[in-house]
């Protein structure tokens, strides 16, 4: 959870917010970009107060409309963090990225002695992309029944070692806006193979995954 706090007109947020899979982002790794005059335009500001308010009472609205937007997702996590592994998966095959030659993120005892023309995601790519659709610009607040794409990736590629990625996942920074959030992380391989660099996502009040970007 976290704490926002307006002081003489200026903005402080402390704390942590647990994302999931995305990483546990904390104190200045959390930002609000718009000054306070701006936040008191915020559509979800203005739904809320209909009257006068101080800076106080803002930095409570913020907290607890933040908070709660943390305890959404993590009631719904499961949804999140397999959108978010969509994406990632559905990058990494259509860049043609070679995870197997990362050691730290490949089952050896699942590779071929021959890789010359090796391409675990083509077998793939019919069902892949239909989970894909089903997750594109979609709510993950659980009112639509999805595929679990962490099952898929386990049951279909064993040769990826999802969970030294899940792992290695590294938290950059996560801003609070009007209505979203946004996360941007990477991933701690060390090589021309890294799967994640400056991954980057919007989410709205139904956690649909806005805008993907990555390096």
């Amino acid at each position: 959870m976290i704490k926002i706090k307006i002081t003489d007109g200026e903005l402080s947020i402390n704390g942590e917010f647990n994302f999931g899979y995305m990483g546990i982002y904390k104190d200045e790794q959390i930002s609000i970009y718009d000054d306070v005059s701006e936040i008191r335009e915020w559509e979800i500001v203005e739904s809320h107060f209909d009257s006068d308010f101080t800076d106080d009472k803002l930095a409570e609205f913020l907290t607890e409309y933040f908070n709660n937007f943390e305890v959404k997702i993590q009631a719904n996590i499961k949804q999140v963090n397999n959108n978010f592994l969509i994406d990632a998966y559905e990058w990494a095959e259509r860049t043609g990225l070679k995870f197997w030659e990362v050691p730290e993120i490949t089952n050896k005892e699942y590779l071929p002695e021959n890789t010359e023309n090796f391409d675990p995601y083509e077998p793939l790519c019919p069902q892949a992309w239909k989970i894909k659709e089903e997750y594109e610009y979609s709510p993950n607040d659980g009112s639509i029944q999805k595929t679990d794409v962490e099952n898929f990736l386990r049951e279909n590629i064993p040769l990826f070692n999802l969970d030294a990625f899940i792992t290695g996942i590294v938290p950059e920074y996560m801003s609070l806006d009007d209505g979203r959030i946004t996360f941007q992380c990477s991933d701690s391989i060390d090589s021309e193979h890294k799967i994640l660099c400056g991954a980057y996502n919007e989410l709205d009040e139904n956690l649909t995954f806005c805008d993907w970007h990555n390096f």
